[in-house]
């Protein structure tokens, strides 16, 4: 009776110590899994920072062509000296010439000029706050990009043109495109609006220009 007890007995107690023994084997592979699991092999890529000056000070010159009105297209020359208070927004002095044409009535009644060569000078100085409104990227093929800013600007100024010295405001936008990190490539539109009394007669003028040139930071 005896013999017969002891396998029934071994029998149960090895029943009831299996799962004791399984499951720090079973919690060990589990813990090997999830570590195999959450160790994924990821590649570093390398970034490379913007490369461009910190410096706040630009000073640009362009040259272009302004439209007088009634004065016909002439050449325009710019030098302008700017700020850069933050990533965003900058403040500018600019000093810009033209020279007036003939106006469509000296040129069909062959009459005596309304202007004199001196008269005829056009020279603008003011300042304005700029604000640039979309920084970007060009991308000259897949592995080389040049930085690029579009900006919206609004300042004021004196106009001294035929013998008169008037205020004006000046409003435009500027495309800005950094061939280094000291040198950009400018595109202005800007327009000219002042009151002028030359015909006779007391009028707001519109007077648009486009200019190209280079600003270097310093």
């Amino acid at each position: 009776m005896v013999n017969w007890l002891t396998p029934g007995i071994l029998a149960s107690a090895l029943l009831l110590l299996s799962p004791l023994v399984l499951s720090p084997l079973a919690v060990a592979q589990q813990g090997n899994d999830s570590d195999a699991r959450i160790a994924p092999e990821i590649e570093q890529s390398d970034v490379i920072p913007a490369r461009l000056d910190t410096e706040n000070f630009v000073v640009a010159l362009r040259g272009g062509a302004l439209a007088i009105e009634d004065f016909g297209t002439s050449g325009l020359a710019a030098l302008q000296l700017s700020y850069h208070i933050n990533e965003d927004f900058y403040v500018s002095a600019e000093y810009a010439l033209g020279k007036a044409g003939l106006t469509s009535y000296e040129r069909l009644s062959g009459a005596a000029p309304l202007l004199t060569d001196d008269e005829r000078q056009w020279h603008y100085y003011g300042a304005e706050l700029g604000y640039v409104l979309l920084p970007g990227q060009v991308y000259l093929g897949s592995d080389y990009a040049l930085n690029t800013g579009w900006s919206l600007f609004a300042g004021a100024g004196n106009v001294d043109f035929a013998g008169d010295k008037v205020f004006a405001f000046k409003f435009g936008s500027q495309f800005r495109l950094y061939l280094t990190d000291w040198l950009a490539v400018d595109l202005v539109v800007a327009d000219y609006v002042f009151e002028t009394t030359i015909l006779a007669e007391s009028k707001t003028t519109h007077n648009l220009s486009m200019a190209l040139g280079f600003a270097v930071y310093f």
